[in-house]
């Protein structure tokens, strides 16, 4: 039996009319809850080092650089060679630590780290002293430093 378009139309209104709107709208919000978390999503590069999911290093690990309102904290620190150091990602955008000492992320940097999100972490042991300066490649305006002694 074929509908004609009159009644095609008063079918589909019924239909809309069965569905409560506040479905509609529960949809919606799933979507967009589900696309939203999907944006910080990232794959890592070749040559990067991919972040723990560990939001702080263990005991006695060694310090720790907390990343929080696009700041580090503390943006300097002194540690003794053998050390790791490990950063913490507090702000909700992703960062990536790149060392300003032998270069860019292109051209060879000693440490470098695969862009992480809040409560991801990224961990380095320093052998060698020296002044280790570094930078978030995401937001250069980001700098700190390490000397190891």
């Amino acid at each position: 039996m074929l509908l004609s378009s009159s009644d095609k139309s008063r079918y589909l209104m019924i239909m809309m009319k069965c569905i409560p709107k506040p479905v509609h709208l529960a949809i919606l919000i799933v979507v967009l809850v589900t696309a939203v978390a999907l944006c910080g999503c990232t794959s890592n590069s070749p040559g990067t080092v991919a972040p723990t999911t560990t939001p702080i290093a263990p005991p006695g690990a060694g310090p720790t650089v907390t990343i929080q309102n696009f700041a580090f904290a503390p943006a300097s620190i002194t540690v003794p060679k053998g050390t790791t150091v490990t950063w913490v990602n507090q702000d909700t955008a992703n960062h990536q630590i790149v060392n300003d000492a032998q270069g860019t992320i292109t051209q060879g940097a000693l440490f470098t780290s695969s862009s992480f999100p809040k409560s991801a972490s990224y961990s380095f042991k320093f052998d060698s002293p020296g002044t280790y300066p570094y930078h978030c490649s995401l937001h250069p305006a980001m700098k700190g430093t390490i000397v190891v002694t």
